[in-house]
């Protein structure tokens, strides 16, 4: 009787060892590399970028145990650096940060930065982005935009302004431009009938306010056929030159539209260790559940299906850390295989090109 109960003793202690060991989740069964603190640079407190850095902290951690917390920053470069000094792991940062940061363009066009080499460790939600006109100004298509006053805000927008005006066939010459000082300054100016037309992205804020006003919110129209239109847009900014059907955020006359679309992305630089951008990526699928709600609809586009899907713009190449874990779940491809090593010669041509000029 003693020997049985002892026996069943040592199986109860079993298995809370094996619960504790689970419990701990994948970490203790990796190697030493694995990190003892993860940090993720993020857009500044109270942006979606920060909510989702929180979101993901707070999985992160409690799948893996390791301390987990966001730092965000006011700039691009104050968002990418924390990563190529080491002192973060990844960044949320949005494709447009991303094509200028791996493009040397922007803030990242000063002789010390240049093309980096950063990779995609996950991606997720998309930000909707249109030209906006007020109901009551009468103005309905792009042709009727000629001559008037557009809002140019700095930074990105020299590049999204003329990627819209060249969509609807027009040229910088062909508007009035009225310098903004940002881009919540020039919505304000498209909704106060200061500008006639400025740069909105749906998800924000002022959008909702501009939706409900009693002059009334109107997207210029964008044909996702229209294929010589958004080649146009291309060439003007890459990074925002895909056709989605937007269905939530302030949307205005007509509800749901087609309009251009950038997406959100978790980024690392090709430093990184393996292990640590594995265990993320790990982290990230078995946490979801964890933060898909916190702010829907975008926190639950996070998964590694839209990480992987290179039929929308992918941009970087992806680390090596997250092509570890998508080949051990069977979702590497032969069409990734030939995508990665078309980006990688890609960005050797980019930063050779680049450092020439120098």
């Amino acid at each position: 009787m003693a020997k049985k109960k002892q026996k069943m003793l040592l199986v109860g202690i079993g298995v809370i060892v094996l619960s504790l060991i689970a419990s701990v989740s994948f970490v203790t069964s990796t190697n030493a590399k694995a990190p003892k603190f993860i940090t993720i640079s993020s857009y500044p407190i109270g942006s979606l970028g920060t909510i989702l850095a929180t979101a993901f902290s707070n999985a992160i951690e409690k799948k893996t145990g390791i301390r987990t917390r966001p730092t965000p920053a006011d700039t691009d470069v104050g968002r990418v650096l924390p990563v190529k000094k080491g002192e973060a792991q990844v960044a949320v940062l949005t494709a447009a940060t991303v094509y200028f940061a791996s493009n040397g363009k922007g803030e990242f066009g000063a002789k010390e930065w240049g093309p980096q080499r950063i990779r995609l460790v996950f991606a997720g939600n998309v930000i909707h982005h249109g030209m906006a006109v007020r109901v009551d100004s009468g103005i309905k298509t792009w042709a009727d935009l000629k001559g008037k006053k557009v809002a140019l805000p700095p930074g990105l927008f020299s590049m999204t302004i003329p990627a819209f005006l060249a969509y609807g066939g027009l040229t910088m010459d062909d508007v009035v431009l009225l310098r903004a000082a940002g881009y919540t300054a020039g919505v304000k100016m498209g909704m106060q009938g200061k500008a006639d037309a400025c740069h909105t992205c749906p998800v924000t804020p002022l959008t909702k306010e501009w939706e409900s006003a009693p002059y009334g919110l109107r997207y210029l129209p964008m044909d996702p056929n229209d294929k010589a239109a958004w080649d146009r847009m291309r060439k003007f900014a890459p990074f925002m030159a895909s056709p989605i059907w937007a269905d939530y955020g302030g949307l205005g006359e007509g509800g749901p539209k087609w309009l251009a679309y950038y997406p959100y992305t978790l980024t690392s630089y090709d430093t990184m260790d393996e292990e640590s951008i594995y265990i993320i990526v790990k982290a990230m699928v078995d946490g979801y559940g964890l933060y898909k709600d916190v702010k829907k609809p975008s926190s639950g586009q996070w998964t590694l299906k839209d990480t992987l899907n290179i039929g929308k713009p992918v941009y970087i190449p992806f680390h090596p850390g997250l092509i570890r874990y998508a080949k051990e779940k069977g979702k590497w491809t032969a069409e990734h295989e030939a995508w990665q090593a078309k980006a990688l010669k890609e960005e050797n041509d980019r930063i050779k090109a680049w450092k020439a000029k120098q």
